[in-house]
């Protein structure tokens, strides 16, 4: 754990913060060797429902990874490797994460921050947020694993263009762009949606939900076909569930259902 990452859980909703406020947020390596056991915490915890992904202070969710340490921690391509393997543990936990995440984006929202944003499944914005990627800018590769993740989320013209460009994009832009779900005026209103759609997702049913998010990160697989066998597991685990009994009864009695994930 690190001071620059706050985790804090309360009724159902995991709420992890990038606290650098000094850096906008930027990741450095103590942050990246912390995010797997804190994403494995989420993972695990069954009273945990959803992840809520933000940023502390006024300017930023997160400005991408700490450029003020790769003298030292990125320089040659030796360390290059081994900073990029901390990056890939957290993508694949994140990646993997059987719960719904939600990303609570404002201000400066770039290269290693946008990714944690797409790799969440709602994206909410303030009118402020400017998302962006800044690697051709920098002489840095932005590699085909990081590509992926912006082709899943705008498509293959629009990735060639915010990666080529390295370019910034703001405002209606985000909804066109697929990345936003909603853009709102402010902070203020930004955390009231996001905490409104945490405890709706909170209330669903957390087998399916796993069930879903399994079935679309098989769709999305670009390592071979989707693996149906997996996908049909957690359909059936569904339907053999007391949350599938509690959701038909409670339907029937006209009342909210109480989902356990058993």
């Amino acid at each position: 754990m690190t001071a620059l990452l706050r985790f804090e859980i309360a009724e159902g909703v995991a709420r992890l913060t990038f606290d650098n406020p000094r850096r906008l947020n930027a990741v450095n390596a103590e942050m990246w060797q912390a995010l797997p056991g804190l994403l494995a915490r989420v993972a695990e915890d069954p009273a945990i429902r959803v992840l809520v992904l933000a940023g502390a202070g006024e300017r930023a969710f997160c400005a991408g990874n700490d450029i003020s340490e790769f003298d030292t921690v990125r320089a040659d391509p030796e360390a290059a490797a081994r900073y990029n393997a901390w990056q890939r543990a957290v993508a694949a936990r994140l990646q993997t994460l059987e719960k719904p995440v939600v990303a609570a984006v404002h201000g400066y929202c770039l290269g290693a921050g946008l990714e944690f944003a797409l790799m969440s499944d709602f994206r909410l914005c303030t009118a402020d947020a400017r998302i962006g990627i800044p690697a051709v800018r920098l002489g840095l590769p932005y590699r085909l694993e990081d590509i992926e993740k912006v082709v899943d989320v705008v498509g293959l013209a629009r990735a060639r263009e915010m990666v080529l460009l390295g370019r910034q994009y703001g405002g209606e832009e985000l909804l066109t762009l697929g990345i936003a779900m909603r853009i709102l005026p402010d902070r203020e209103a930004l955390g009231a949606a996001v905490a409104d759609l945490a405890r709706e997702l909170a209330a669903n049913a957390p087998l399916s939900l796993k069930a879903a998010k399994i079935a679309f990160r098989e769709l999305a697989r670009r390592d071979g076909p989707p693996d149906l066998v997996r996908v049909k597991m957690e359909e059936d685990a569904c339907y053999a569930s007391a949350d599938y009994a509690e959701g038909r009864h409670a339907k029937l009695e006209k009342r909210a259902p109480i989902f356990t994930g058993r």
